[in-house]
């Protein structure tokens, strides 16, 4: 529906479903932080979920994140054997924030592994949870 010319221009009644020739545009693209974070999700067993949770409470301020990254890291600078361990899908879970560069160490792992980043960073976790000693990990659990 148009309305009334007035000057050589179209005035709509509702200029919100007129058409402008700014919309047209491609929107800018938005720039990534250079200090961003990525985000793993390894798949645990229950007792560790709860061990982990026990020890962020003692030490992490109750940052079961923090914990998980603390024991990722360790496994990426200290450990230089990973043995292979079976990946399950499991319903708890811990978060790893690593920087970029973490995350392209763990990739290349992945990629001499054959596996996904997430699994190879599953890998790495395991045993350095291990080496902690955190306790509360049965044989054959994982």
């Amino acid at each position: 529906m148009k309305g009334e010319k007035r000057m050589g221009k179209e005035i709509h009644l509702n200029p919100v479903l007129s058409t402008s020739k700014k919309r047209h545009e491609e929107p800018q693209k938005r720039k990534v932080r250079s200090d961003k974070l990525h985000d793993i999700k390894i798949p645990v067993t229950e007792s560790m979920d709860s061990v982990l949770r026990r020890e962020s409470r003692r030490f992490w301020n109750g940052s079961k994140t923090a914990l998980g990254t603390e024991i990722l890291m360790f496994g990426l600078n200290q450990i230089f054997v990973y043995p292979d361990v079976t990946y399950k899908d499991l319903p708890y879970t811990v978060h790893c924030k690593v920087d970029h560069e973490t995350y392209q160490k763990i990739g290349e792992y992945a990629d001499n592994w054959k596996y996904s980043v997430r699994k190879a960073a599953h890998r790495i976790f395991i045993e350095a949870y291990k080496k902690k000693q955190f306790g509360g990990l049965a044989d054959g659990e994982i």
